[in-house]
């Protein structure tokens, strides 16, 4: 038995493993989409292109635009895609091309099950896919995207493309999506006629335009955020705590800022890995002691101008202990923050008798 010819998996929405995904949900987000396109931030593009995989070079703008019109498809679903037998090429053949009135949908027959709940109920949706045994073929398969392609994107006289994603912005380049597999077959002769891709059709960045919509809270972000982004967010600041009262315990007079921040700023680094523009420009994640809670101090701190490391036993006014620890973490990639003012009860050195 083939990789194109193994049970295709079932369409019901019980596969969807979201409480709160629905119909309703799906068609919000896809509208929300569709509004940038009336957006002069978008360059008053036609239409919004989306091409997954190998087509795109595997594109990690179009990739998170994805996720967010399928719920995380590429991401909730990977265990369940990698047990099915099929390719990840196979899985991952999906273009969308979405109007301001219309979406076209290119896949094949296997992942059109995978796909059919998740957009079945979008308004004026026009799948372009083969039939089982058409699909067999190949060439006739690769042939038959190319023409879909070409039949899509017709009439689109400017071309939006999520080319960046949120946590990475990077400076668009036409001729890297030029050389995108999908779009340099569109410049073969015989299904065009000839002709780049990025000369007949105007290609605009729209990364930015996008990005705005993915903080918009629906049940779905917020069920995600509660029970996924929260709960870690919530196990690293009880790391903190623990450490902190470990400290407390074994060195009380050495205990640094750093330290204490530890638990903080590993989450927030490890999850910001490969998104160093998304650091450069949000607050980050801090612990300072006594007189370093000054304004000015914690805005430098929090926006990552300065570090400070000091000593508890230095932190305090006039040489004294300090009386409080001001702590706040960033969850590094969801909107969630928290900070929190803890003071200490008195410490005990039984060394010095005080």
């Amino acid at each position: 038995m083939t990789s194109r010819t193994r049970k295709r998996p079932s369409s019901a929405r019980r596969n969807i493993q979201i409480e709160t995904f629905s119909p309703f949900v799906s068609g919000g987000r896809l509208r929300l989409v569709q509004s940038q396109l009336h957006n002069r931030s978008t360059d008053d593009a036609d239409a919004i292109l989306c091409i997954s995989g190998i087509d795109s070079r595997y594109n990690e703008g179009t990739t998170e635009l994805f996720n967010y019109l399928l719920f995380g498809f590429f991401e909730l679903r990977k265990k369940e895609l990698e047990k099915s037998g099929f390719e990840e090429e196979i899985i991952d053949d999906i273009i969308i091309l979405i109007k301001r009135n219309e979406v076209h949908v290119y896949c094949n027959p296997i992942n059109y099950h995978y796909l059919l709940p998740y957009v079945s109920h979008w308004r004026n949706i026009r799948f372009h896919c083969m039939t089982d045994s058409e699909y067999e073929d190949e060439e006739a398969a690769e042939e038959f995207k190319i023409h879909s392609f070409v039949a899509m994107v017709t009439n689109c006289r400017k071309i939006g493309i999520p080319y960046s994603t949120s946590g990475s912005v990077h400076s668009f380049d036409k001729m890297v999506v030029e050389k995108w597999p999908i779009i340099q077959a569109y410049a073969l002769d015989e299904y065009t006629g000839g002709g780049f891709f990025t000369m007949k059709h105007e290609v605009v960045d729209i990364s930015s335009a996008v990005h705005k919509i993915f903080n918009e809270v629906d049940p779905t972000s917020l069920e995600l955020l509660i029970t996924e982004q929260l709960s870690m967010f919530e196990r690293q600041w009880k790391t903190m705590l623990i450490t902190t009262d470990m400290e407390m315990l074994n060195n009380s007079r050495q205990i640094q800022e750093e330290k204490v921040c530890e638990a903080l700023k590993s989450y927030y680094k490890h999850g910001k890995v490969g998104s160093e523009t998304a650091v450069d420009r949000q607050t980050r994640p801090f612990v300072l002691f006594g007189t370093n809670t000054k304004k000015t101090v914690m805005e430098s701190v929090r926006t990552g101008e300065t570090t400070v490391n000091t000593p508890i036993m230095k932190a305090g006014v006039d040489g004294d202990i300090p009386k409080l620890m001001v702590c706040h973490g960033v969850c590094p990639n969801g909107p969630i923050t928290c900070g929190r003012t803890y003071f200490y009860t008195g410490f005990s050195d039984p060394l010095s008798g005080n």
